[in-house]
């Protein structure tokens, strides 16, 4: 499976390259809070961060920045639980979550010329949900869409900016071996995955924070006659619960502060 990776591309969920300058930040912006422990405990590990420059635009005599500090999480977990069930055919990331802390300099709320916090914001979220559309089709899925907005609310008080997104990805055709060579082949399909990504301000600053995940199971059986007299039969039940991923990676959203 090493033609697609499902997700595991991905540096980080909508911010990695905003409009403006995307170098690397030259100074320092806090990563955001995120519940460390609680995501430890349930196999998730941290996989990528960058802290980088997203804009960089003159108002007059003004140079207002926003830099922002990015993490990126991966259920390795679930991870190598697949790659051990399927004994090495599926390895793909099938759960990301990533979260983003902007700064902004100088505050939003005190730039010149009619240019505030909600301009800005319209910007930043603008930005993420292009990236966040571009690395699912960088992982190498497929029919990306944008099913809804809404609101989401989080730890921080707010209530966030929700895009809802879904994809497929195609699992390909692979064999296992039985018997003298002979091999079983369990038809590969289209899985549908599912996206969410959430955008608000808080105090001076902003966060983004969202993840995608398999939306279904995979589970098919194929039989294969190595004689006249036996016929091997292969099940393959994956196991995946993609309700149990969507409120992980919400849960996520909801204490990222």
């Amino acid at each position: 499976m090493n033609r697609r990776t499902l997700l595991g591309t991905t540096a980080g969920l909508g911010l990695a390259g905003l409009a403006g300058c995307s170098t690397l930040a030259q100074a320092s912006v806090s990563p955001p809070d995120l519940p460390t422990e609680e995501m430890q405990s349930a196999g998730w590990e941290q996989t990528d961060s960058s802290e980088r420059t997203l804009i960089e635009q003159s108002y007059g005599p003004v140079t207002f920045t926003a830099k922002g500090y990015t993490t990126t999480h991966t259920d390795t977990a679930l991870t190598q639980r697949i790659e051990d069930a399927t004994l090495g055919r599926v390895t793909s990331q099938l759960a990301l979550f990533s979260a983003t802390r902007i700064d902004f300099s100088p505050d939003v709320g005190n730039l010149p010329a009619g240019i505030g916090r909600e301009e800005v914001l319209n910007e930043v979220e603008a930005s993420a949900r292009d990236q966040f559309r571009d690395r699912l089709a960088d992982a190498g899925l497929s029919d990306i869409q944008r099913i809804g907005t809404g609101s989401f609310d989080v730890a921080t008080g707010e209530s966030a900016s929700l895009t809802e997104y879904e994809a497929t990805y195609d699992v390909p055709t692979f064999e296992f071996p039985v018997e003298d060579g002979t091999t079983v082949t369990i038809d590969g399909d289209a899985l549908a995955v599912r996206g969410d990504l959430a955008v608000w301000h808080h105090g001076d600053y902003a966060l983004v924070a969202g993840g995608a995940w398999v939306g279904e199971n995979f589970a098919r059986s194929a039989t294969q006659d190595i004689s006249d007299a036996i016929t091997v039969s292969v099940d393959v039940d994956l196991g995946l619960e993609p309700e149990t991923y969507r409120e992980e990676i919400h849960a996520f959203m909801r204490q990222t502060e």
